[in-house]
């Protein structure tokens, strides 16, 4: 018994790490600075629908020169999100156990705001609560506003909306690994289904929450043979 239950521990342990070292192929990060300009035309832009007044992603980037290269393609691309604020929230977990800090860092003054919370690996990540309380410093040391840029409620100094993105992944067909590599994201992804949701791990509330789907894509496919045949006459001939 104890040698079985030591092998399932084994499996688990050993598919999240090969999984995590699979998926890091993919993960691609792009330079901050080189979208700012086009963040600030989308967020000015009356002809897009605004999506939210302030719109919160969640990021993996050490680097705060840096940004998840999918986060940039579902504001921009998957379909435009226009926010009067765009906040990135990158949480680092330190050996400290009882560490509780964050810093902030204003890269375009009430538009693009970036909070890197430094928690250590015992406190409970409350980040739906720890978000709210930096806003209202900010907002205190007059670092932001959060008033909402609707005319009829701005007179009225109502706070705008808040939402999160939570990007949630899923195995594309679109890969092609081999077979050992496959059945370990296989598992990966199972073990994730009946595990905390990383909504529920950020300790997020979820009515102010969007998951947002993605394919991973790990190992694009590059031999796929296509062969364009004589058009067919037509239809009006």
């Amino acid at each position: 018994m104890t040698v079985i239950v030591g092998g399932a521990l084994f499996l688990v342990m050993y598919a999240w790490y090969r999984s995590r070292k699979i998926k890091n192929r993919y993960v691609e990060f792009v330079r901050l600075e080189d979208y700012l300009p086009i963040l600030q035309e989308l967020s000015n832009d009356s002809s897009i629908p605004k999506y939210a007044t302030h719109l919160v992603y969640m990021s993996s980037a050490d680097n705060p020169k840096e940004i998840e290269h999918k986060i940039i393609y579902s504001i921009l691309n998957k379909k435009p999100k226009r926010a009067d604020i765009y906040w990135f929230v990158h949480v680092d977990v330190v050996d400290e156990p009882y560490m509780s800090e964050y810093t902030v860092q204003t890269i375009i003054p009430n538009e693009v705001i970036r909070v890197e919370f430094r928690l250590g690996f015992r406190v409970e990540q409350r980040i739906n609560l720890m978000f709210r309380m930096v806003v209202e410093d900010m907002v205190r040391n007059k670092e932001v506003n959060i008033t909402s840029r609707y005319e009829s409620l701005s007179k009225n100094n109502v706070v705008g909306d808040f939402q999160f993105i939570v990007m949630e992944k899923f195995l594309s067909h679109d890969n092609d690994l081999p077979l050992h590599e496959r059945i370990i994201m296989r598992l990966y992804f199972m073990l994730k289904k009946i595990g905390l949701s990383e909504e529920r791990g950020f300790g997020l509330d979820s009515s102010y929450v969007t998951i947002e789907k993605f394919p991973l894509v790990v190992a694009p496919v590059t031999n796929l043979q296509l062969k364009r045949v004589a058009d067919r006459h037509r239809f009006d001939d």
